[in-house]
């Protein structure tokens, strides 16, 4: 179902139903004229208004395009504009001001639905439910829920899925409550779910989230091993009930899409030392059948739990659940060696990467944040291919934590 064919309440998120049936003038700003003088207001990035109106920005600057505002209407006119098969009447309404509008706090008012519900909608493929189910069905959840952008490049979550064919059949089915436009490369929020691994493009993403089957390459920010866990079949009835609730969850999951968590102002030592604790382990391990990525895995993750609860702040207790996820699955990984690969081998540092590492390392030391202009100032890497592949192997390789101002150094491993 597309997100524009949507004529149920409940198949609304909370703040989609606030603007479209209890506030007015308030809304996403799409630019009718070039200029932007000429707007309509949309309840969100997802549904076109429903309201036969657009606005005129007579005596003030217009808002910017694609922002959420909240206009001050000055008057109001009937208006008729052509159409191909005649014309069109419509209120036009004459704004003689506005001011920015955060749709996340109507998205946190009131949950749709509880935090079980959700896992238990990711779980259903399974033929058993306990301790273990769960956890995998939280991992796919925070697949599902996404990341925003931790740095100025593009968030999303990135997960490795080790399982056979039937458990990953099973994997996709709840992930239908992803809706369809989603999966469109030129979706802000695109997600991509594919046997066999894909080189994707950024273009204008926001947040790319990619779940490969048993990825050689991929640098994932979670495993999430399913291979031997037994699946069940759904008929009748119970199918029903799980498309029911799939429209339910695909209302939270807008809701949870306007909000932003930012682990890296809130949880910034909880982070530091997770990211140290996840990379003793892996690296402890010698081998594995999967990339992990290192340094942005535990940021990404922290924030995509933080949206799983509606919640516009990442608390120290996310932060901790995430750990405990990643070790669980990390754990079963370790029960899957027979594919795998040496991680010195590709954990290695180039020599540009080492040459970064050292420059920052002189003057700054570990676990100091440096600003992105100081990084580039006092680095000798000038050519920007060099130093954009040297800062990535050095977040990924869990020797460097960033954030939209900078990035932190970590101390090297076995030190």
């Amino acid at each position: 179902m597309s997100l524009q064919d949507r004529s149920r309440g409940y198949e609304f998120s909370e703040f989609e139903k606030e603007l479209i049936f209890r506030r007015e003038n308030t809304g996403l700003v799409q630019y009718i004229s070039k200029d932007g003088k000429l707007f309509s207001l949309n309840p969100s990035p997802f549904f076109e208004s429903m309201k036969n109106e657009h606005f005129f920005a007579e005596s003030c600057d217009p808002p910017p395009n694609n922002t959420f505002v909240e206009v001050e209407v000055s008057s109001s006119d009937i208006a008729y504009s052509q159409t191909h098969d005649g014309f069109r009447k419509y209120v036009l309404k004459k704004i003689g001001g506005w001011k920015s509008f955060n749709p996340s706090q109507l998205s946190q008012r009131q949950k749709l639905i509880a935090h079980d519900q959700i896992i238990q909608f990711f779980s259903q493929p399974f033929q058993r439910h306990d301790d273990i189910t769960d956890r995998i069905s939280t991992c796919a959840a925070l697949y599902a829920f996404s990341s925003p952008p931790i740095t100025d490049d593009v968030g999303g979550v990135n997960a490795a899925i080790l399982s056979k064919k039937t458990q990953w059949e099973a994997f996709k089915r709840p992930m239908n409550c992803i809706p369809r436009e989603f999966f469109q490369s030129d979706s802000k929020y695109f997600y991509c779910i594919s046997a066999k691994e894909k080189l994707i493009h950024h273009g204008k993403s926001e947040e790319i989230n990619l779940a490969f089957l048993n990825p050689e390459k991929l640098m994932a920010d979670i495993p999430v091993v399913i291979e031997d866990i037994s699946i069940k079949r759904v008929y009748g009835i119970q199918k029903d009930d799980i498309e029911d609730n799939r429209k339910f969850i695909t209302a939270y999951l807008i809701d949870s899409l306007m909000i932003k968590p930012n682990p890296m102002e809130t949880v910034v030592r909880q982070v530091t030392d997770a990211v140290y604790e996840i990379r003793d382990e892996y690296m402890r391990s010698g081998i594995s059948p999967y990339r992990q990525n290192l340094g942005d895995a535990i940021p990404k993750l922290s924030a995509s739990i933080a949206r799983l609860h509606l919640d516009a702040e990442v608390k120290p207790d996310y932060v901790k659940k995430v750990i405990d996820l990643w070790k669980e699955m990390h754990r079963r990984v370790r029960y899957r060696m027979g594919d795998s690969l040496s991680i010195s081998k590709y954990y290695e540092f180039s020599d540009n990467t080492r040459k970064l590492y050292a420059e920052l390392h002189d003057i700054y030391g570990k676990e100091y944040p440096i600003p992105m202009q100081e990084v580039i100032k006092v680095t000798s890497l000038k050519n920007d291919t060099d130093f954009n592949h040297a800062l990535n192997e050095l977040v990924e390789r869990g020797f460097a934590i960033r954030d939209r101002k900078g990035i932190t150094l970590l101390e090297k491993w076995g030190q």
